[in-house]
């Protein structure tokens, strides 16, 4: 019964926090609150706390799965994180292999790195993305995955944090590239990185296996 009821919460847990991560890193696109907008016409601003809170709530809904059942919530949590993150990361790395140029523009916009780095940079890290992403999902070696997709996190809210520093008003350009339009994204993708790399450091500590053997135990 407490396994049931542990897979109910993580169930609810994982929508929940779904619907967070989109709230921020959509804003403006991705809001249920926009079924009330009719009745309160400013509720759209919000829709990055919003999506705070939605994460907030899941995490109280996984504590909970966690004392019920231990070690469902943790097979379960490890299975959400891979496919969640990794999934991630790939769908992140699709248009800027597509796009190799304009991502290229994106990255020197962040004036970050040296001239000469950028489109090298702009080459390599989508397939990092890509391959890390795949390996998080599908390769027993997850803890090599989630370290390096750590670095990356870090890598981002770095070179974000330094773009917010500089007041230069870009894009984070994590799932398009629009160019510089308004630095309010990357508020809301550092928002987000912050919140997806506790998962992320959680992985790098568990043993290496495949998404198969996780719950053949």
């Amino acid at each position: 019964m407490k396994t049931i009821f542990s897979a109910i919460l993580l169930t609810l847990g994982t929508i929940v926090f779904g619907l967070g991560i989109c709230e921020i890193s959509f804003p403006d696109a991705f809001s249920w609150t926009e079924v009330l907008s009719g009745i309160f016409p400013k509720l759209y601003r919000y829709g990055v706390w919003i999506g705070v809170a939605e994460c907030t709530f899941a995490t109280l809904l996984a504590v909970f799965a966690w004392f019920l059942d231990r070690a469902f919530a943790r097979k379960g949590l490890e299975t959400l994180f891979r496919l969640g993150i990794g999934g991630m990361f790939i769908f992140a790395s699709w248009f800027k292999i597509s796009d190799p140029k304009g991502f290229a523009i994106l990255v020197a916009q962040y004036q970050f790195l040296p001239h000469d780095l950028v489109n090298i940079f702009a080459l390599v890290m989508p397939m990092a993305e890509i391959l890390f992403g795949f390996a998080l999902i599908f390769t027993p070696f997850n803890r090599e995955s989630a370290s390096m997709i750590f670095l990356m996190f870090i890598a981002f809210m770095v070179a974000l944090a330094s773009a917010l520093w500089r007041d230069l008003g870009i894009t984070c350009g994590c799932f398009a590239l629009e160019g510089a339009q308004d630095k309010s994204e990357a508020w809301t993708a550092l928002i987000r990185d912050l919140i997806l790399i506790g998962p992320t450091l959680w992985l790098t500590r568990l043993e290496n296996r495949s998404l198969w053997k996780i719950w053949r135990k």
